[in-house]
């Protein structure tokens, strides 16, 4: 194990070799008993009892907080949002291309559900057709 390798394992790990993993432990331990080796462990173990030190927090401090919070929270005005319905009216764009593309989607559905084999010039037979697939002789049924 190289001692580049050493400290990458003591920054992953921390301090503790017995934490590493086992097939590293033994290398480990041997570039531990080095000068340059406990140098790096003792600067890990340093910042490990650092992480694990619980924070002090008082209780008086805490409901303080938490008082501040809930009062500049109540004392912020309230923002009214229209519905979502009304959001979508503001963009002038939007009604004109959707009635657009219901049209499209009407035309192209019409014209294959219109029947080529038997075309008729009443306007409400095909409307009939359309709607009534009954309507609409498709031959002898046997």
């Amino acid at each position: 194990m190289t001692p580049d390798q050493f400290r990458r394992l003591a920054e992953t790990w921390g301090g503790d070799v017995e934490r590493w993993p086992a097939a590293t432990r033994e290398a480990a331990r041997r570039l531990a008993a080095s000068a340059e080796g406990a140098a790096v462990l003792d600067q890990q173990a340093r910042l490990d009892r650092l992480l694990a030190a619980a924070p002090e927090i008082e209780a008086e401090r805490a409901d303080r907080s938490s008082l501040l919070v809930l009062q500049r929270l109540a004392g912020m005005p309230q923002q009214h949002r229209p519905p979502w319905h009304r959001r979508l009216l503001r963009w002038p764009a939007l009604v004109p291309a959707a009635s657009l593309a219901c049209s499209v989607m009407v035309g192209v559905w019409l014209a294959g559900a219109i029947p080529y084999v038997h075309p008729s010039s009443d306007p409400l037979s095909v409307v009939s057709g359309v709607f009534d697939v009954y309507a609409i002789g498709f031959g002898s049924v046997q």
